[in-house]
C-alpha cells in the first residue's frame, strides 16, 4: 500500500467510527468504500436469518448510484438463482470476485443477462458483513468492461477494511436509541399546547404523586382524571404514564 492509498485507507476507516446512526453508516459506507475501490455501482443489502429454519432474507438494499436500487430489487426476488448466494451463508467475513469464483460462466447466467448486462457490469466483488458468526448485510460492488476486473489489489483493500466495517455496523445495529432530552413542564405545556387543567396534572405527575393524591388535591373524580391524563398522552405522543414521566427533569 503506498504513501496516498494508506492516507486514503486511514480517511475512510475515521469516516467508519464517526458516524452517528446506522444509516448515516451505510451512506458513508458506500460513499468511502467506493472512493478507495472505484466502480461502477455499489450497493448493502440487509441479510436477516429465519430463527426457526435458518434460511436467508435479503431486503432494504442502500445503492449508490439510487438508480441501481430496482436491480437489486431484482436480484433479491431471484437471489436463489445466484451461484454465489452461499456468501450470504458464511459466518465469517469473506471477499469474493465473480471472475474469480465462477469465471466466464457468470456472464452467461440468466440472472447477469437478465439483471446486469444490460447495464453493461463485467465483474462484481462482495463481501459479507458478520460479527459473532452471525451475517448481517452484504457488500457488492459492480464494474463494468472498461473498468476491467477487480484485482488481487482491490480484494485486499476491502479485506483490510472487513473488521472495521463489521464492528461499525454491528456496534450501530445494536446501539439503543439515544434518549430524548428532559423537558419542563412548561416547556411541554407551550409545546404540545395542554390547557390549565392538563398543566396542574402534568407538574403533578412530575412530582411523582399518585393518582389518588392528584385527584385529591384537585377535588375531582378518578374518571375525571385519567380522561384528562388521557389526553395529556395524546398531545405529547406517549401511551403510558411511564413514558410521559421520562419526558420530564
Amino acid at each position: 500500500m503506498d504513501k496516498n492509498a494508506f492516507l486514503l485507507y486511514n480517511e475512510v476507516v475515521y469516516h467508519l467510527h464517526t458516524c452517528e446512526d446506522l444509516e448515516d453508516l451505510k451512506r458513508s459506507l458506500l460513499a468511502q468504500v467506493k472512493l478507495i475501490i472505484p466502480c461502477a455501482y455499489i450497493s448493502l443489502i440487509e441479510v436477516a436469518i429465519d430463527p426457526d429454519t435458518r434460511a436467508i432474507r435479503h431486503q432494504n438494499p442502500l445503492c449508490l448510484p439510487e438508480s441501481f436500487r430496482g436491480v437489486e430489487e431484482a436480484w433479491i426476488r431471484r437471489d436463489h438463482q445466484d451461484e454465489t448466494l452461499w456468501v450470504s451463508h458464511a459466518p465469517e467475513s469473506l471477499v469474493t470476485r465473480g471472475s474469480e469464483l465462477i469465471g466466464e460462466g457468470r456472464l452467461d447466467s440468466p440472472i447477469y443477462r437478465s439483471l446486469y448486462a444490460p447495464l453493461g457490469i463485467y465483474d462484481t466483488m462482495s463481501l459479507n458483513l458478520t460479527y459473532d458468526h452471525q451475517v448481517m448485510a452484504l457488500l457488492s460492488l459492480y464494474r463494468t468492461k472498461p473498468q476491467g476486473v477487480f484485482t488481487d489489489q482491490d480484494a485486499f483493500y476491502l479485506r483490510a477494511l472487513a473488521n472495521h466495517i463489521n464492528y461499525a455496523y454491528h456496534a450501530m445495529a445494536t446501539r439503543a436509541p439515544a434518549a430524548a432530552p428532559a423537558q419542563s413542564a412548561e416547556e411541554l405545556v407551550r409545546a404540545h399546547g395542554l390547557t390549565r387543567r392538563e398543566e396542574e396534572i402534568l407538574r403533578l405527575v412530575f412530582q411523582d404523586q399518585s393518582n389518588e393524591d392528584i385527584a385529591a388535591q384537585l377535588v375531582i373524580s378518578r374518571h375525571t382524571l385519567l380522561k384528562h391524563l388521557q389526553n395529556i398522552y395524546r398531545k405529547c405522543g406517549v401511551s403510558s404514564r411511564w413514558d410521559l414521566r421520562r419526558l420530564g427533569p
